[in-house]
C-alpha cells in the first residue's frame, strides 16, 4: 500500500486545525474529511492551490480513491461557488506515479454557499453531503448543475445571460427529477402518474421542490424564465432582474443542500437574509 497524494486548484478553503512549518511556525491549513471510509487530509497552499493525502491505498483501491477526490472537489467547488479540480497525482505503484493532467478552469470570486474560511463549516459540509451526491450525481447531473451555477456567476456577464444559465438549469433538474420518479415524457412533456394529463413547467417545479420541504412562490420566476428564453431579453429593469437571479440562486442553493442531506447554516443573498438553516 502506497500513500496517494492529490493536487487541487483554485481552492479558497482555509484549515480547521494547524500544522507545523519548517522554521517551527504553526498555520491553520488543514482540513480532514472522511468519505467512503477513508480519510482525505487536505491542505491549503498560496495561490489558491491545495493538496489531498490519502494514507495507504492499495494499488485496486487508486481508481476508486480519485474517484472520490473528484467529488469532493465538485461539493467544494459547489460550497465555495469557485472552479475548484483536482489536476494530478502523485502515485508510487511502480508506473510512471506522477500525473499532470491539463486542466483549464479558472477559478473565480462568487458568493459562497458555505463560508471557506471557516473550515469546521467545509468539513462538517462535505462530510455529511458526500453519500448523498455519489448516490445521485449521475441521476440527477449534478456535476451539470454545479457547473451551470458556476457559468453563471463568471464575472461579466450580461444579466439576461445569468437568468438562461440558471433557466436552463432549473430544466435539467426538473427533467432528472421526473426521469428518476419515471413519469411518462410525451411530446416534451411529463406526465400526471395518476391524471395521464401532461404537466407544465411549473407543475414539475412544484413537485421537485416539494419533494425535498419546499413550497416556493414560483410564478415571477416562472415568468421571467418564460421572457427570457422566448425573446432574449427581460422587461424588467437591472434591479429587478437581480432580485429575480438573487431569488433563483437562493432557491436552487437550498435545493441542492436539501437534496444532498445537509443541515446547518447556509449563505444565501443580502436580499434572501445572508443566512439560512435547514
Amino acid at each position: 500500500m502506497s500513500n496517494l497524494r492529490a493536487f487541487v486548484m483554485n481552492s479558497k478553503v482555509q484549515g480547521e486545525s494547524r500544522s507545523e512549518e519548517v522554521d517551527g511556525n504553526s498555520v491553520c491549513d488543514t482540513v480532514v474529511f472522511t468519505c467512503d471510509g477513508q480519510q482525505f487530509v487536505m491542505k491549503t497552499k498560496p495561490d489558491q492551490l491545495a493538496e489531498i493525502l490519502v494514507e495507504n491505498v492499495p494499488a485496486a483501491q487508486k481508481g476508486p480513491t480519485l474517484e472520490a477526490i473528484e467529488r469532493i472537489c465538485w461539493l467544494l467547488a459547489f460550497a465555495t461557488q469557485s472552479q475548484v479540480a483536482c489536476y494530478g497525482h502523485d502515485y508510487p505503484d511502480g508506473s510512471p506515479h506522477k500525473v499532470r493532467n491539463s486542466v483549464h478552469r479558472a477559478g473565480q470570486n462568487a458568493a459562497p454557499v458555505i463560508e471557506p474560511a471557516d473550515g469546521a463549516s467545509i468539513r462538517m459540509f462535505v462530510d455529511q453531503t458526500y453519500p448523498q451526491f455519489k448516490a445521485l450525481e449521475g441521476a440527477r447531473s449534478l456535476k451539470v448543475v454545479i457547473d451551470y451555477m458556476l457559468q453563471a456567476a463568471r464575472p461579466g456577464l450580461p444579466m439576461e445571460c445569468r437568468l438562461v444559465f440558471l433557466s436552463v438549469l432549473l430544466e435539467n433538474l426538473k427533467h432528472t427529477y421526473g426521469t428518476q420518479q419515471q413519469f411518462a415524457f410525451t411530446r416534451g412533456k411529463f406526465l400526471d402518474p395518476v391524471t395521464n394529463a401532461p404537466l407544465s413547467f411549473q407543475d414539475m417545479m412544484n413537485r421537485m421542490f416539494g419533494a425535498v420541504g419546499m413550497s416556493p412562490g414560483l410564478q415571477p420566476l416562472v415568468n421571467l424564465r418564460n421572457e427570457v428564453l422566448h425573446t432574449g431579453v427581460a422587461s424588467l429593469t437591472p434591479q429587478q432582474q437581480k432580485l429575480q437571479y438573487d431569488a433563483a440562486t437562493d432557491l436552487i442553493r437550498e435545493y441542492l443542500l436539501r437534496l444532498l442531506g445537509f443541515t446547518g447554516d447556509f449563505l444565501v443573498s443580502p436580499t434572501g437574509g445572508s443566512v439560512k438553516t435547514i
